[in-house]
């Protein structure tokens, strides 16, 4: 009996565990010339990610999540402050760990200032990519 309680204890506390791992987000920070170039790393995942969608070769994974702060919400200035010392940034980005998986397996490079909890996020924030990550099905 003691082994099913302490099975049903381990798996608890790894589905915990695993369901944290899930809602952490990595702080992305984009500078003036990235954000003027047009060199936006949400938009090149969603490009590649849309031309997934005709392609047979991938399959579905865990959802991509890419938030950003909302012009009126002050944590942008708090950010711009707690981060100061790598960089001048404009923009801030927050990627799930999905997103940040795809964007490696796609080769877009991102500047990962930081990692935080869900809870941590902005409160005011955007929503600016969610949709399934499409990889690609490994033979």
């Amino acid at each position: 009996m003691t082994c099913g309680r302490v099975t049903l204890r381990t798996r608890a506390v790894r589905e915990t565990m695993s369901a944290a791992e899930n809602k952490m987000f990595s702080v992305v920070g984009l500078t003036l010339d990235e954000v003027s170039s047009g060199s936006l790393p949400q938009v090149r995942l969603t490009k590649t990610l849309d031309e997934r969608m005709t392609k047979s070769n991938f399959r579905y994974a865990e959802m991509i999540l890419v938030h950003t702060t909302v012009e009126t919400d002050t944590q942008g200035l708090v950010a711009r402050t707690k981060y100061r010392g790598q960089g001048q940034f404009l923009v801030f980005l927050y990627f799930n760990d999905a997103a940040v998986a795809a964007c490696k397996e796609i080769g877009i490079p991102l500047r990962i200032l930081d990692r935080i909890d869900e809870s941590e996020l902005p409160a005011r924030r955007a929503t600016v990519l969610e949709r399934p990550y499409l990889a690609p099905v490994t033979k």
